[in-house]
């Protein structure tokens, strides 16, 4: 997914899982269509309209995941793309199609199961458009589905992201962006409940949110205590695998210095 920041030519990217073609809204209440905004570039603008009187959050699953799932520690590591943790659920500010940025937060699944990606919130009636890039005419845009979701809480968690999706923005992209450090780092921010028929999806495995401030405990072994407390063996599995990675990751580090 790409978006633009003024006279910096950055985008939210997208486009890394892309399913056979088709349109299916889940939610009620809100509308999302799409438009190429410049189909060379691979730029096309969303579009949500709230049809109701209510206030609506919702999540966008398109191209087989979640919008704001990809690449989210380069978005908020790095200030051109004007993206925030939400700390409350209130309607999104129109800033222009060019300069808007929505902000993410933890979404939890029926099955306990967290990922991180965009929440966006509309205040009744209204419309909201904002840019995404990384799509072509071979592959555009597939399946948007909203799906509305609903506070759980306000409060501060432990959150690690998986190197693997900053190296891949620079494998993508050209570019040597870094996500945020340290990793993990307590974060304040909200946590949403996705509908039961939301399709738990995230892209990077080694991603984390776990309740309250990081402490000295490694957040995979944080997880799967949390799996073992709540008998989610998905959190444990989950939790297995981040340490492997941990250590991978280390291993890693330390041989480039020694090469």
């Amino acid at each position: 997914m790409a978006m633009n920041s003024g006279s910096v030519n950055m985008n939210i990217r997208g486009g890394l899982i892309f399913p056979k073609p088709g349109v299916l809204s889940q939610s009620p209440n809100v509308n999302i269509s799409w438009k190429w905004y410049n189909e060379q570039e691979g730029l096309v603008e969303w579009t949500f309209q709230n049809q109701s009187s209510n206030q609506v959050s919702v999540i966008l699953l398109r191209n087989g995941y979640y919008f704001g799932n990809a690449f989210w520690p380069v978005y908020v590591a790095n200030p051109e793309f004007g993206v925030n943790w939400a700390t409350s659920l209130t309607p999104l500010v129109d800033n222009g199609v060019n300069q808007n940025a929505p902000p993410l937060g933890i979404v939890q699944f029926t099955n306990g199961s967290r990922i991180v990606c965009f929440i966006f919130t509309l205040a009744p009636n209204q419309t909201w458009s904002m840019l995404e890039g990384g799509f072509s005419y071979t592959f555009p845009p597939t399946n948007p589905s909203l799906y509305e979701v609903q506070l759980d809480n306000i409060g501060q968690y432990c959150i690690s992201y998986d190197q693997e999706q900053v190296n891949e923005w620079d494998l993508q992209t050209g570019t040597n962006y870094q996500g945020y450090s340290p990793n993990p780092n307590t974060i304040e921010t909200v946590l949403v409940n996705a509908p039961s028929n939301a399709i738990y999806i995230q892209l990077f495995p080694y991603d984390t949110a776990n309740n309250g401030a990081c402490t000295g405990q490694n957040p995979c072994i944080k997880e799967i205590i949390q799996g073992i407390e709540t008998d989610n063996i998905r959190l444990i599995i989950n939790g297995i695998m981040c340490l492997l990675s941990y250590y991978r990751i280390g291993l890693e580090d330390i041989l480039k210095k020694k090469l």
